[in-house]
């Protein structure tokens, strides 16, 4: 074998090996575009111009209908670098403040419409599902495997469809601490300093300082109210 058809065959396992990466590379700044005008402008309110910097990218979603932005973001939520995964959420849309950390693993849907306030740990393999707004205040600590949903289907529905007219965002007040395994139902506010204990379900609305536990969760006693710690942000090096 000459030394040009080794080299080409070397070039193009490397190409093989990191195509989806190359991929990703080149739908990234479209991919930042849209999600940059998704999260200032909603349909239909969305001026013509700003629809025309956003039509790649959501012809290209349609391709894969809407398969690529979670397939790409499952990867960026695998790299070893909690600040590089914190600059790429930014990038694409979501609001995020100073010393957020998001841990491996972490699904997010509609990443345009989550704010996540300052200090505040998401846990591994955690599903942020913001299709309808997700709000985290300051200094909240999600264990790992917590699911918030934004998003269901309505099971009194002919054709299985969703409830477009109940309130679905949920809003989660500073310093709110989720246990592991907890699942957060749509349309849910938890009040300031609130703790849901591991594997409850949450499916109504949680009162400032309770403490719930359960399926469906209930409230089983009452948090401090003096509360005043600043979680730092700091997390560990290639996680």
């Amino acid at each position: 074998m000459s030394s040009s058809t080794l080299l080409i065959v070397l070039l193009s396992l490397v190409i093989l090996l990191y195509l989806k990466w190359i991929i990703i590379a080149l739908v990234f700044p479209f991919q930042c575009i849209y999600g940059q005008v998704k999260r200032r402008w909603l349909r239909p309110l969305m001026p013509l111009w700003a629809k025309a910097l956003a039509a790649p990218y959501w012809l290209w979603e349609k391709l894969f209908r809407g398969g690529w932005s979670r397939f790409m973001l499952f990867e960026v939520s695998t790299l070893p670098s909690c600040h590089l995964r914190k600059l790429i959420y930014r990038m694409l849309g979501a609001q995020v403040g100073e010393r957020v950390v998001f841990h491996f693993r972490t699904e997010i849907r509609d990443i345009y419409r989550l704010r996540v306030g300052r200090g505040s740990v998401v846990g591994d393999n955690a599903l942020l599902d913001a299709r309808n707004g997700i709000v985290m205040g300051d200094n909240v600590n999600l264990s790992s495997n917590v699911s918030i949903y934004t998003e269901q289907h309505d099971y009194r529905d002919p054709l299985f469809g969703c409830d477009d007219k109940k309130k679905k965002k949920v809003v989660v007040g500073d310093r709110v601490w989720i246990g592991s395994n907890v699942v957060v139902l749509p349309g849910v506010e938890i009040g300031e300093g609130a703790v849901l204990c591991a594997g409850c379900v949450v499916t109504k609305d949680v009162r400032p300082f309770a403490v719930v536990a359960g399926i469906p969760a209930s409230e089983i006693g009452e948090r401090p109210r003096d509360l005043s710690y600043e979680l730092d942000g700091r997390s560990c090096r290639l996680y």
